[in-house]
């Protein structure tokens, strides 16, 4: 994970000119010049300065506006996905699946989002178009909550096909996400993979990512720890409450785990920015090489016209490298007591003269490295 720099330094031609000619003499004098037309950032500019981006996210500050580049690869996809056959849109059943590597269905991407970093709340709301709305921590992208029909909620939609040895696999993983065309990995909904990497478990969300409008994105747990329920929050998904980085609080979007159009931002409740090529990318996995589907824009969203939402250009890689690859497994962990001695430990049984006080089900992520699309 990186952090960019969160100073700006903007120097007139004549502060440089008193600068250059003191320092020889007088450094202290020079520093002190500079000092002066140095200005502290923004609350939002630090905060996103701080946020827990992933190693292939690249931040940075320029004006009012935050810059952010990324390959588009998660840290964590499923082995393998329920992909559509050629013609199916949105699958309702295994009969209109097959099953493929995640190798071959998630290709690196060449993102560029330039987003303010002041925003505001508009007139009036825009529904979130089919494509891309937002992007986390990680690099990957936030879409909204529906597949490329238009009216079927991702994460209520899901379709399951076994492989050869039992296991089975969806069309959206664990995480909330999964392939789409031109290969963008995408959320529906909040990714757990993520928050349980940039969160301590039992406390507050972080900054999980950036909407288009500006606005942050939050995960389902407020300042206390407490799960945030889609009846808190407004038509977009957002919430004006503190946060670890506003204590006093902003203005924000939750993703949530819920299993419902809630799951994921509905509208943007400031301006978003507005494409510069590239075009939208469908919200499912039709259109995909080899796959079929609908042609980019998909069709109209429930509730209102499709936007333009995203300063950006995501084009393909023919050839990318690899990615890291997260099987999620399920363990058990226990906090065990000897005397006064507490200690908690992932196992089944606590160790020998320790009694169990209480346990729970926690997932783990195992690592794996691979070739996406070699």
């Amino acid at each position: 994970m990186t952090n960019p720099t969160a100073t700006v330094h903007t120097h007139s031609g004549a502060i440089k000119l008193i600068a250059l000619i003191l320092a020889p003499v007088l450094p202290w004098v020079a520093a002190i010049a500079f000092a002066q037309v140095t200005h502290a950032a923004t609350p939002q500019e630090l905060a996103l300065s701080k946020a827990s981006w992933f190693s292939n996210v690249k931040v940075s500050f320029s004006g009012e506006s935050v810059v952010i580049a990324s390959d588009g690869l998660p840290h964590w996809m499923a082995e393998k996905y329920a992909k559509p056959n050629t013609g199916v849109i949105v699958p309702s059943s295994a009969n209109d699946v097959s099953l493929d590597l995640a190798s071959n269905l998630v290709y690196a991407q060449k993102l560029n989002y330039t987003l303010t970093l002041n925003p505001t709340k508009a007139p009036s709301v825009t529904s979130t178009s089919l494509g891309p709305i937002g992007i986390l921590a990680n690099g990957a992208v936030i879409f909204n909550p529906y597949e490329g029909d238009g009216k079927t909620v991702a994460v209520t939609g899901n379709v399951y096909v076994s492989d050869s040895s039992g296991v089975k696999w969806g069309f959206l993983d664990v995480c909330n996400g999964h392939p789409g065309m031109g290969g963008m990995y995408h959320y529906h909904g909040m990714p757990p993979c993520v928050t349980s990497v940039i969160d301590k478990t039992g406390g507050p969300s972080h900054i999980l990512g950036i909407a288009f409008d500006g606005f942050l994105i939050y995960g389902n747990k407020d300042i206390n720890g407490k799960t945030v329920s889609s009846s808190q929050l407004d038509q977009c998904n957002g919430i004006t409450s503190p946060t670890p980085e506003f204590p006093a609080g902003v203005y924000h979007y939750v993703l949530t785990e819920e299993k419902s159009n809630r799951s994921t931002i509905n509208c943007f409740a400031g301006t978003p920015a507005l494409s510069k090529g590239g075009g939208m990318q469908p919200g499912g996995m039709g259109g995909m090489p080899g796959m079929g589907g609908p042609p980019p824009g998909g069709g109209p969203l429930p509730g209102g016209p499709q936007q333009p939402v995203a300063q950006a250009t995501a084009t393909p890689t023919p050839t990318p490298s690899y990615t890291t690859l997260y099987k999620a497994v399920k363990t058990t962990q226990l906090v065990c007591q000897k005397g006064k001695v507490k200690k908690t430990v992932t196992a089944t049984t606590c160790p020998t003269g320790y009694k169990k006080i209480s346990s729970k089900s926690v997932t783990t992520y195992i690592e794996t490295k691979v070739l996406v699309n070699p």
